[in-house]
């Protein structure tokens, strides 16, 4: 008899394994594989195809390598005979890898960023988003101990995070910076700002919009058109308030913007909490189809609630660079990459024991210190979006380069060059590695931009051709060097 060489089947390239399905204790945990279907160019059409195919399947966001936004519809598959992902209840039962997506991008050469399901009953599940860092000993025990819905929990992070930020002699940004801002802006920009050290707020810039100012002046009950010529934004808050304020030669009581995912303008909420430093990018290449699709996405999140837990990766709440990040997402012509960075929770300057000992360590330690905390987890920070490759700095008001942010910046790019230690390197790389080996190209472009604000507001003023309301012509403020202060590490909780 004559022996011959069976082959295998050879692998699906386009069939892989993201998890496991386990429906209980009595229950084996079955492999769970998808396999790619079909293709589409938007999110509608690629959902309308799961819904209308049998089974479950899983849509994919991703770019190929001319960056353009697609959506890649795979057909899921537990392997054991007769189960499916029949409903949104099932998938309690499904557990994905970590990272399911790396897998995919693996796979197929793509760059994707988030995900979601469409189960086999139609319904279209929470987004599964792209992580970077292993997940965090506090990422892992947060759902487990309950702390996504503990108020006693947001309390205690608040008290050590929104510690009050170290004073600075910056003077407040005024009427006629704003104005020359505005001057530089798209919408779909971004406006990074802080005050007293602390930088950690990020904006959306709209410019105008007939509906959003209809809904802004009618829930401040304003007259119809009194926004006029104002820069309308959108942005998450975690807290507000009322303010007397000074606009175009009036005094006035203001109203509190609100808290979560809001609308604004940029002069109403620079009155209201008044800023030392701005710095605004705007998205290298953008089209304006980019620039409708992220105020667009950035429309669909308002009302959210503030995200006091900082989860990047869900969408219940939203912090702020948070916001901008998801809307950025939704850009279809341009790959825009925002890294996110292991942040701590409760930075050493304001934990009780290492706080204290602060003004008692060496200034190397101190550094250390500046950038170090306890309950790490990944997120969305300033400097992520400023030190992208995908942005470009357009603006930065007069002290930004005199600014703390520009100090940490020059820590970090001193640590990357090793001039403080090797541990402090290490915690760098570890944790903010794009971020920090930016930092000298950052601290360049800063200079230069500040430069030019600083020579623009030193001109002499030039009467305005047509405005819908006065312009303030406030005398430039010469930059300051600010005062050498105890920096507070802060994720965005002081708006």
């Amino acid at each position: 008899m004559q022996l011959r060489r069976v082959d295998s089947p050879a692998p699906n390239p386009n069939q892989f394994q993201i998890g496991t399905y386990d429906e209980g204790a009595l229950d084996l945990a079955d492999k769970v594989s998808v396999d790619k279907k079909q293709s589409f160019k938007t999110r509608e059409d690629a959902i309308a195809f799961a819904q209308q195919n049998p089974g479950a399947e899983m849509v994919v966001e991703a770019r190929g390598t001319n960056g353009a936004l697609g959506y890649d519809v795979y057909g899921v598959t537990i392997h054991d005979k007769g189960k499916t992902l029949s409903s949104t209840d099932k998938m309690e039962n499904l557990s994905l890898f970590d990272k399911p997506l790396a897998q995919i991008d693996k796979q197929t050469g793509k760059t994707s960023s988030r995900a979601f399901f469409v189960t086999e009953d139609g319904k279209v599940g929470a987004n599964i988003y792209h992580p970077k860092f292993d997940r965090t000993t506090y990422d892992k025990l947060r759902s487990a101990l309950g702390l996504e819905d503990s108020k006693h929990w947001f309390k205690l992070v608040d008290k050590y995070m929104s510690a009050p930020s170290p004073q600075d002699n910056l003077p407040p940004i005024e009427s006629k910076e704003l104005d020359n801002l505005k001057a530089t802006l798209k919408p779909g920009d971004v406006i990074m700002t802080g005050n007293n050290g602390s930088f950690i707020h990020g904006i959306v810039y709209v410019g105008q919009d007939k509906q959003l100012q209809a809904d802004l002046e009618k829930k401040w009950k304003l007259p119809a058109g009194s926004l006029n010529g104002e820069g309308i934004i959108m942005h998450a808050l975690a807290a507000d308030h009322s303010a007397e304020i000074e606009l175009n030669g009036k005094k006035f009581n203001q109203p509190a913007g609100g808290t979560g995912v809001i609308i604004d303008t940029i002069e109403r909420y620079n009155a209201r909490n008044p800023r030392d430093v701005m710095i605004a990018v705007g998205v290298k290449g953008a089209t304006e189809a980019d620039r409708k699709a992220i105020i667009e996405e950035g429309k669909k999140m308002l009302g959210r609630g503030y995200d006091n837990g900082f989860n990047t990766f869900d969408d219940r709440d939203i912090y702020c660079t948070e916001f901008i990040y998801k809307a950025t997402l939704a850009a279809p012509d341009t790959k825009i990459e925002i890294s996110t960075q292991r942040h701590p929770l409760i930075p050493r300057t304001s934990a009780p024991l290492s706080g204290w000992a602060y003004d008692k360590v060496s200034d190397e330690a101190k550094k250390y210190l500046d950038d170090d905390g306890y309950l790490y987890q990944e997120m969305i920070m300033t400097d992520g979006i400023l030190t992208s490759p995908s942005f470009e700095i357009k603006w930065a008001s007069q002290n930004a380069d005199q600014s703390e942010f520009a100090a940490k910046h020059q820590r970090w790019a001193d640590g990357m060059d090793g001039k403080v230690s090797k541990g402090y390197k290490k915690l760098l790389q570890e944790n903010l590695p794009e971020q920090a080996s930016r930092s000298h190209e950052v601290l360049g472009q800063l200079r230069e931009m500040s430069g030019k604000t600083r020579q623009a507001l030193s001109a002499p003023s030039q009467p305005a051709e047509s405005s819908s309301a006065p312009v303030q012509n406030t005398p430039a403020q010469p930059a300051a060097p600010a005062k050498s202060a105890r920096p507070t590490a802060k994720p965005g909780k002081t708006n």
